[in-house]
């Protein structure tokens, strides 16, 4: 794609690498929303100040919402195994993979983030670390929410008070989990000058070249030549500072 830049006759040409595809696009804003529905009617429910709208008739009516908008959330994944098998496979691989990058990224993760230190983080795969963390947690609260939820909806009356008590526990903190996930995630994805390009490949299916290259190295060149790439830079970024201490 090429861009003529404002007041100017220079055209700008922008190499796009394809992220996700149509399936993947679609459930995750399918999810986004439903996600969405489901906190704010979630809070409406615990938080004592929303109280009076969580009492009577419209209590009643939120309680409902709640479990309505459930029902596309656990859809969503069970969407994408039907829908896209191997897909699915491989991205929980790329997720559940951690090695050498992910330590290196956890070093890096405060001067790269808050203070703009590109040349510390080491190359990453197509989801960094940061971007599995997410995804487990968030995986793995929809889970807890699920179970819990149905022991919440069906099981008061028929499970007992110990049992039914620590669902609900459980259910709050996964809650809790998700909404802190969400907020870190939205942060990352429309504020964070480093990572705006996340959004454009969520929404159009593909990030640009430089992108690719600068946030998602081992993805978009392989790990080997990706990791002999970070330490030339490393070693050319010393250079300069280790040159007068020779002479």
């Amino acid at each position: 794609m090429s861009v003529q830049l404002k007041e100017s006759d220079s055209v700008v040409t922008i190499q796009w690498v394809p992220r996700y595809d149509g399936v993947e696009r679609f459930l995750h804003w399918v999810y986004a929303l439903v996600f969405f529905a489901l906190a704010i009617t979630g809070m409406v429910i615990l938080l004592p100040v929303f109280r009076p709208l969580a009492q009577g008739e419209a209590g009643q009516f939120i309680r409902l919402l709640h479990r309505i908008f459930a029902a596309p959330a656990i859809a969503v994944p069970i969407l994408y195994l039907i829908l896209r098998p191997r897909r699915l496979f491989k991205t929980l691989g790329d997720i559940l993979g951690f090695g050498k990058s992910d330590v290196g990224w956890i070093k890096a993760v405060i001067p790269y983030y808050l203070g703009g230190r590109h040349g510390v983080m080491p190359p990453q795969p197509r989801f960094n670390t940061g971007e599995k963390m997410n995804a487990i947690i968030s995986v793995g609260a929809l889970i807890l929410l699920a179970i819990t939820g149905v022991i919440m909806w069906f099981g008061k009356g028929s499970v007992s008070p110990g049992v039914f008590q620590t669902a609900v526990i459980i259910h709050d903190l996964a809650m809790a989990a998700t909404v802190t996930m969400f907020l870190i995630h939205l942060y990352l994805a429309t504020a964070h000058p480093l990572m705006w390009q996340s959004l454009t490949g969520i929404r159009f299916g593909g990030v640009s070249e430089s992108y690719a290259r600068d946030h998602h190295g081992i993805w978009y060149y392989g790990k080997e030549k990706a990791w002999k790439m970070f330490e030339e830079e490393k070693k050319a970024a010393a250079l300069p500072a280790a040159t007068p201490q020779s002479e």
